[in-house]
């Protein structure tokens, strides 16, 4: 599966997978640091990093979205080709979709270490 996701992500797999992987380690790090008390009460220094996470994942898979659509519907004055539409549109909706799950772990888990440390 992990494989076939890299594949079909096209240019965007690895920023994609490299910023999934940053949003989990941070969010594993925070949670530890706030199962400890390392954290003062009411402080919530992880929206200096999983807000720009989330934003950033958001963005990266609208770009390849709008890379994907580029690649999918740009050969159409030569005729329909219709192997280059669907990899196109496969990018697309890959790289939207890694990018909004990453933005809602992100998101999610700033939620819930608000919750956590109050």
């Amino acid at each position: 599966m992990g494989e076939q996701i890299l594949r079909n992500c096209g240019l965007f797999a690895w920023p994609q997978l490299g910023l999934s992987l940053l949003t989990a380690g941070v969010l594993i790090g925070y949670l530890i640091a706030t199962a400890r008390r390392e954290i003062p009460s009411g402080s919530c220094p992880w929206t200096r990093t999983l807000e720009p996470l989330a934003g950033i994942s958001v963005t990266l898979g609208l770009l390849g979205s709008v890379v994907g659509f580029i690649g999918a519907f740009g050969g159409f004055c030569d005729g329909l080709d219709v192997q280059r539409l669907t990899a196109g549109l496969s990018v697309a909706y890959w790289t939207t979709a890694l990018g909004i799950i990453t933005s809602l772990a992100a998101c999610g888990g700033a939620y819930l270490l608000g919750i956590l440390n109050r």
